[in-house]
C-alpha cells in the first residue's frame, strides 16, 4: 500500500500538502489538489481514516440510539436516515438501547467514545433532565427523535402523539361507537401516554366518561395485542370498539379475537397505529393513524449532518398523523361483542 511520503513525491509536492488535501483544507490551490488527486488514483492511496478524524475532528459518522433494532417502526426510521446519511458519503452507526435506563445510558456513551459528529437519538427511559445536562456537557451535537423535550425543542423531531390518539377514537366515535376499549403502549413512554392522553380527550369532548376497565396497557407487540384482547373479555365488560396503541398489538388482537370467535368489524371494530406496511394486507385490512417515519428518519438524518458541521439549518420538527381508514372499522354496529 502507497504511503503518504510516495504520494507526495510522485505529485512533486510536500507531504503537508498531500495531507492538506486529504483533510480537504480549502487553501490548496485547484490545479495543485487535482495533481494531489491523481497521484492517490494512480498509487492506490488509501488516508488513514482514524488519523484523518484527528486531523480534522470529523469522523465522518453519525451515531444512532434506537429502543429496539427489530420491528417495522424502527427498521424504516433506521432505514432513511441512514440514506440521508450515506448520500452525504458518510456512515451511519447504530446501537439499539434495548428498553431499559442503563442501557440507554451506555449506548449514548458508546457513540460519544467513538467520536461520531453528531448523534440522532431514540430514547425512552433517560428523563428530561438528564438529557438537557448531556447537551450542555458535550460538544457532540445531538437530535432527539419522537420525542419533545422542551428546553431543547429546536433538536426535536417528534410526532404529535395525542392527536394521533384523538384521531382514531373521533373515528369511532363517528361511526356511533360509545363503549370504546383502549389498549396502551407501555406507560414508561412518552408515545404511549400521549396516544391514551388523546382517546381521554375525544371521550371528554364527546362528554363520555373514562372507564379504566376498559384500557389495558400493553407491550407494543404482536402477543402483548392477544393478551390485552383476552383481558378485556375476561372483565366482562362491554365494548364495541378498540383503538390499539400500535399496529403490532392491532395484529395480536385480531388473532385474539379470532379465537374468541369474534369477527372484525362486524362484532369488533378495531383502529390501530404506525400503519406499517403489513397493515394494508390483513383481512380485513386494518384501518391506523399513519406516523411519517420515512420522514422521521430523513429530517433526523439531514438536521444531524447540518448540526455535526455546525451548520444552522431550518428544521421542520413536528409531524402530524393521518387517518387511514380501511376495512377493520364499521359505522353504527348491530351489537357490541360478547362478554363471555
Amino acid at each position: 500500500m502507497a504511503t503518504i511520503r510516495e504520494v507526495s513525491k510522485h505529485a512533486q509536492v510536500s507531504v503537508a500538502t498531500v495531507s492538506r488535501v486529504v483533510n480537504g483544507n480549502k487553501w490548496v490551490a485547484e490545479s495543485t489538489r487535482q495533481r494531489v488527486l491523481e497521484a492517490m488514483a494512480e498509487l492506490g492511496y488509501q488516508p488513514n481514516s482514524f488519523a484523518r478524524s484527528l486531523a480534522t475532528n470529523k469522523s465522518e459518522t453519525i451515531g444512532m440510539v434506537v429502543g429496539d433494532l427489530a420491528g417495522p417502526f424502527f427498521g424504516e426510521m433506521m432505514q432513511f436516515a441512514e440514506q440521508a446519511v450515506r448520500d452525504a458519503g458518510k456512515h451511519l452507526i447504530i446501537t439499539s438501547g434495548h428498553s431499559t435506563l442503563e442501557e440507554e445510558r451506555d449506548a449514548v456513551q458508546f457513540l460519544l467514545k467513538r467520536r461520531c459528529d453528531a448523534l440522532i437519538l431514540h430514547l425512552d427511559l433517560i428523563p428530561d433532565a438528564e438529557i438537557i445536562e448531556l447537551s450542555k456537557r458535550e460538544s457532540t451535537p445531538a437530535i432527539l427523535v419522537n420525542r419533545l423535550v422542551p428546553e431543547l425543542a429546536e433538536q426535536c423531531v417528534y410526532l404529535d402523539n395525542e392527536a394521533g390518539g384523538r384521531l382514531a377514537t373521533e373515528h369511532l366515535l363517528q361511526q356511533g361507537h360509545r363503549r370504546i376499549a383502549c389498549v396502551t403502549g407501555p406507560l414508561y413512554k412518552a408515545d404511549a401516554r400521549e396516544r391514551l392522553a388523546g382517546y381521554r380527550r375525544a371521550l371528554d369532548a364527546a362528554g363520555l366518561p373514562y372507564d379504566e376497565q376498559l384500557v389495558v396497557e400493553g407491550d407494543f407487540m404482536e402477543p402483548g395485542g392477544e393478551v390485552a384482547v383476552t383481558t378485556l373479555l375476561q372483565r366482562k365488560v362491554d365494548f364495541s370498539a378498540v383503538v390499539v396503541g400500535n399496529d403490532l398489538m392491532a395484529i395480536g388482537a385480531y388473532n385474539g379475537f379470532k379465537q374468541a370467535g369474534l369477527r372484525i368489524p362486524e362484532d369488533v371494530s378495531l383502529v390501530g397505529y404506525d400503519d406499517v406496511l403489513m397493515a394494508g394486507y390483513l383481512e380485513p385490512p386494518l384501518t391506523t393513524v399513519r406516523v411519517p417515519v420515512a420522514e422521521f428518519g430523513s429530517e433526523a438524518g439531514r438536521l444531524a449532518l447540518k448540526l455535526g458541521e455546525g451548520i444552522d439549518c431550518e428544521i421542520h420538527n413536528r409531524f402530524m398523523p393521518t387517518l387511514i381508514e380501511r376495512g377493520s372499522t364499521l359505522i353504527n354496529p348491530a351489537s357490541s361483542p360478547k362478554t363471555a
